[in-house]
C-alpha cells in the first residue's frame, strides 16, 4: 500500500521460523491466548507463502515488534488482503480499528496507534471505492469478523 515494500518474509526458512517463535513468545508475554496468537499466526503463514504479498508497515516504521517486523501491520495487510476488507466501510472501519487496538495492547503508545487509525479513515474516503473496484465487491465478511471478535475481547 502507498508504496512501500518489505523483503521481511523473503529470509530464509531458519529465520523465518525464528521469528516465529518470537512471535509467539511476544504474544504470549503480552497476555494473548492461544486462539488470539494462532490469528497472528495464521497470518504470518500466509506472507511467508506469499512474500511478494507482504508490503509491511508504511510510513513509520519503527513500531517492529520481533526484529524486522510489525505485527499489526502485518495481520492488518493479511486483513486486507486475505478478507478484502477494504471493499467496504464497516470492515475496513473494523480492520483499522484492530490495527489500533493491536499497537495499543502491545504498549506503542496510544498517540501512535489512534493517529494511525485516523489516517487510516480519512484515506478510506477514497480508497474504498478504488478497492471495490480494483478487487471486486467480494469480502470474506464472516471469517473475518470471526477473527475481529477474538482479537477485540
Amino acid at each position: 500500500m502507498l508504496g512501500s515494500k518489505s523483503p521481511f518474509f523473503l529470509q530464509s526458512p531458519e529465520a523465518l521460523s525464528k521469528a516465529k517463535g518470537n512471535l509467539y513468545t511476544l504474544l504470549s508475554l503480552k497476555g494473548y491466548y492461544l486462539d488470539q496468537v494462532a490469528i497472528y499466526t495464521n497470518a504470518f503463514d500466509y506472507f511467508c507463502q506469499n512474500p511478494a504479498q507482504f508490503d509491511g508497515a508504511t510510513i513509520v516504521k519503527d513500531l517492529i515488534d520481533v526484529p524486522g517486523l510489525d505485527l499489526d501491520a502485518m495481520l492488518h495487510d493479511y486483513h486486507y488482503i486475505n478478507y478484502n476488507v477494504a471493499a467496504s466501510f464497516t470492515t475496513k472501519w473494523k480492520a483499522d480499528w484492530l490495527y489500533a487496538k493491536g499497537q495499543e495492547r502491545k504498549g506503542k503508545g496510544q498517540y501512535s496507534a489512534f493517529s494511525r487509525f485516523l489516517g487510516l479513515t480519512i484515506i478510506g474516503i477514497g480508497f474504498v471505492p478504488y478497492a471495490r473496484w480494483k478487487r471486486g465487491k467480494n469480502i470474506n465478511k464472516e471469517d473475518f469478523l470471526k477473527e475481529y471478535e477474538t482479537l477485540i475481547n
